[in-house]
């Protein structure tokens, strides 16, 4: 009896040593639990055989999803003003609906956010979301459950099994650097905002390291800071994520001025007194941090050395930074901080739809598989006019090397769409064409007609700024001096440039006008208009990196878009986001 006492209390002390143990450590046991269960789910790469399925039979599924979303939405208001239940096929619907634009929904749109319903879609939309524009004009489009959910499979799942395939070990410890959404409500209380994350999504939280503490007060400096503040805490993360590219150039910038610093917190445990942030949301933050002098140590030695591939020396397991870029800041991170790590840009994607998902991650410019289930989508050549192109293509009709502007007809209420966004086709994957994004044609400078695309004026400043000695080009956006009227100065019209330059402290006039000259050689219609005296010679403006930064926050609270989602705005289309830069120039 003794013996069997003996056993039995020596049980109970093991069972309660194992209970204690699982109180202290069962978060974390669970949270592994669902990071293991996670990759596990990303290596079966369910969706990466779906789009090979999927594009071996482009031709068919796009006439399909055509079908499909002319069925859903046929009851709807505006399926019934536009007779879709009479409409057979792809060629029907091209005769009968016209091409269509922001404008043409506005009303629609304001009939879902006052509580009507089967407007654009059955019911009411999942929510309203803010487009990621860069003119300052306040839009919204409707988004579904269905395909909120549907985007995450096609795209976001698809490009983590890419990274998982393409880099192992890469998902094991990613850092996110993001900012609070904010969302309003309609009158009828459907939320307004940042693309809705599907039920679905908490599958991937326990990707990323753990959310951080903040309030809708803290800047985007302060908010930013402390998420670097914690990332340069672990030195075993694999990978950087970020919406766009921009917040990463902003992220390396606040690292490049304020290292110092940021290692004193490091080195204390603590978080800078400079920083504005509600005492509450410090104390859980500080709570969060214990002194780590051996971590600073190698920090600080790592700075030391500069900031020439520094992303790699902080965090030696990172393998691959997650980005949507193109231009300038792809350049920049490739060239600096993130040299010797890919920079991957996973998706082509927009509120109104899912374009395209990037499945070569080593490609030296980011190219997109296009999603053929993902929405209908049309082309119109480049060539074509403006106004009433005269000839609208279709998948199976595009040419590589040719450029086109892309028309999209989505399950959300959006039909024949022109997105403003012109692409290049690469190539073929399958049957579905591999696309290069070029411009936004609302980015376009023209002051009499000449129309010099984003990309076309970027290589040409950047043509100029080798021709201006020391000088590394940061940061840049025009105006055409309508949009600043009397400011501006002058009668003739002309381009305001205004840029960032790092290496040089100021430029002489004839520095300045080396851009107006590079312009004429290589756009002859801007040429004939300069000699003819009807235009006027572009100036240029120096500005700091930081205006560039108010300048985005400024077009988000314009725009209702989340600050994440808001694209660097090259050319301003709005006299207040002309007047901010033109506030805070230098020289």
């Amino acid at each position: 009896m003794a013996v069997f006492l003996f056993i039995f209390s020596l049980f109970l002390g093991a069972f309660g040593c194992f209970l204690l143990a699982l109180l202290r450590n069962g978060r974390k046991w669970l949270a592994h639990f669902w990071h293991w269960k996670c990759l596990y789910v990303i290596s079966k790469e369910k969706h990466r055989k779906r789009l090979e399925r999927e594009t071996k039979d482009a031709y068919r599924i796009q006439e399909e999803i055509l079908n499909e979303t002319l069925l859903e939405l046929k009851d709807t208001v505006y399926g019934k003003k536009h007779h879709f239940k009479n409409i057979t096929d792809a060629s029907s619907f091209q005769q009968s609906h016209p091409l269509t634009d922001y404008h043409n929904y506005k009303d629609y749109i304001q009939q879902i956010s006052n509580g009507e319903e089967n407007i654009l879609v059955q019911g009411r939309p999942l929510a309203l979301v803010a487009t990621a524009g860069t003119s300052g004009s306040p839009s919204t489009v409707p988004v579904t459950e269905k395909y909120a959910t549907e985007r995450l499979m096609q795209g976001t799942m698809l490009c983590l099994e890419v990274i998982h395939s393409n880099f192992p070990g890469s998902l094991e410890k990613v850092a996110r650097f993001s900012f609070p959404p904010k969302i309003c409500y309609s009158k009828a209380g459907i939320p307004i905002g940042p693309y809705p994350l599907s039920t679905e999504f908490k599958l991937l939280e326990p990707l990323y390291t753990s959310r951080l503490p903040s309030h809708p007060t803290m800047s985007t400096h302060d908010l930013l800071y402390v998420q670097i503040l914690f990332a340069l805490k672990d030195p075993d993360l694999t990978a950087l994520e970020v919406s766009f590219s921009w917040i990463l150039r902003q992220v390396f910038y606040i690292l490049e001025k304020e290292w110092e610093t940021i290692v004193m917190d490091i080195m204390q445990g603590g978080i800078s007194s400079e920083l504005k942030i509600p005492q509450d949301i410090r104390q859980q933050l500080e709570k969060m941090l214990i002194p780590d002098p051996r971590r600073a140590r190698e920090l600080h030695a790592q700075f030391g050395n500069g900031f020439l591939g520094i992303a790699s020396r902080l965090w030696p397991k990172m393998k691959v930074v997650i980005a949507v870029y193109s231009g300038l800041d792809g350049q920049f991170l490739n060239d600096v901080p993130c040299q010797g790590i890919i920079l991957y840009s996973p998706l082509y994607c927009t509120a109104e739809g899912l374009i395209g998902v990037n499945i070569t991650p080593s490609s030296a410019t980011p190219q997109y598989v296009l999603c053929p289930h993902s929405a209908f989508f049309e082309f119109i050549p480049v060539e074509t006019g403006i106004k009433e192109p005269a000839e609208i293509i279709r998948l199976q009709d595009v040419c590589v090397e040719k450029a086109y502007e892309l028309v999209i007809t989505n399950r959300d209420g959006l039909f024949r769409y022109r997105l403003g966004d012109v692409v290049r086709i690469v190539s073929f994957h399958n049957q579905s064409p591999i696309l290069e994004f070029l411009y936004r044609k609302s980015q376009t400078l023209s002051v009499r007609g000449e129309n010099i695309t984003e990309d076309e004026f970027y290589r040409i400043l950047l043509r100029t700024v080798d021709l201006w000695p020391g000088a590394t080009l940061v940061n840049y956006c025009c105006a055409e001096s309508q949009i600043l009227g009397q400011i501006s100065g002058g009668s003739d019209p002309h381009y305001e440039v205004f840029v960032a330059l790092k290496g040089v402290r100021d430029l002489s006039e004839e520095q300045r006008y080396k851009l107006d000259q590079v312009l004429q050689e290589h756009v002859p219609l801007y040429k004939s208009f300069r000699f003819k005296g009807s235009i006027g010679p572009v100036r240029v403006y120096l500005a700091s990196p930081k205006a560039f930064i108010s300048l985005l926050e400024l077009s988000s609270t314009l725009s209702g878009a989340p600050l994440e989602s808001v694209q660097s705005p090259r050319t301003l289309r709005y006299r207040e986001l002309a007047e901010s830069i033109r506030k805070q120039i230098l020289s």
